[in-house]
């Protein structure tokens, strides 16, 4: 997001497709817990996910334990609200953990 313009392999120019990530389940590769950022639900679980087919992704996690989470724990995504401003409701992708 956004795509690359250059095939990392290949080189094509302007040749993406778009593909849909949102059901497709992950891996935490790393995470951190941030108990000074801003979250609704603090402490700020804040993880960088490798997509099972490749792909990779940093995202906020929402749903969980701050002294649960794991490398390796695998995630689902989901779509949640980030923030209100203004009455605003701003939402994004966050990762959880997936069902059993």
């Amino acid at each position: 997001m956004p795509p690359m313009r250059v095939s990392m392999e290949g080189g094509a120019v302007d040749d993406m497709e778009p593909v849909r990530m949102a059901d497709i389940p992950a891996t935490i590769a790393t995470f951190t817990v941030d108990r000074l950022a801003f979250s609704l639900s603090p402490p700020m679980v804040a993880v960088v996910i490798d997509y099972d087919g490749g792909g990779r992704f940093q995202a906020e996690m929402t749903d969980v334990d701050p002294d649960e989470v794991r490398i390796g724990d695998r995630v689902e995504m989901t779509f949640r609200r980030l923030y209100t401003a203004e009455g605003i409701h701003n939402y994004f992708w966050k990762a959880r953990p997936a069902a059993a």
